[in-house]
């Protein structure tokens, strides 16, 4: 099963008289253990998708499953098996990036060592 999956995820926003797309018919599956880059040029649409994925946005259309949750339907469930630090702030920038994983597992309640257990 794919940790995270869209079909035709799409987002537009509403600009003075015209709608203009933000992501278009984004189609994409990231494998558990896999690791992922999405990379782009600024305006691409990487922030907006990665907070669609995270259900701070709501998508304009197209389907998504975050941890085999579907994104519209139980956000409460994506949000309970994810972490998110948006590209503003949020981290520690003295930390390491595991530092700061491991911090933010532990804000969440997680022990210290089931935080640093790989993943099942």
């Amino acid at each position: 099963m794919a940790t995270i999956e869209t079909h035709g995820l799409r987002k537009t926003f509403r600009a003075r008289s015209k709608t203009v797309p933000a992501v278009q018919a984004l189609d994409l599956q990231v494998q558990s253990g896999e690791v992922f880059g999405l990379l782009g040029p600024n305006g691409a649409g990487k922030t907006t998708t990665m907070r669609m994925l995270a259900t701070l946005l709501a998508p304009s259309g197209g389907q998504a499953t975050v941890a085999g949750y579907d994104l519209l339907h139980q956000p409460g469930r994506v949000r309970a098996h994810i972490g998110y630090v948006g590209q503003a702030g949020g981290a520690e920038a003295s930390a390491t990036g595991r530092e700061n994983l491991l911090l933010q597992a532990q804000l969440y309640g997680m022990g210290a060592s089931a935080a640093r257990a790989p993943p099942s």
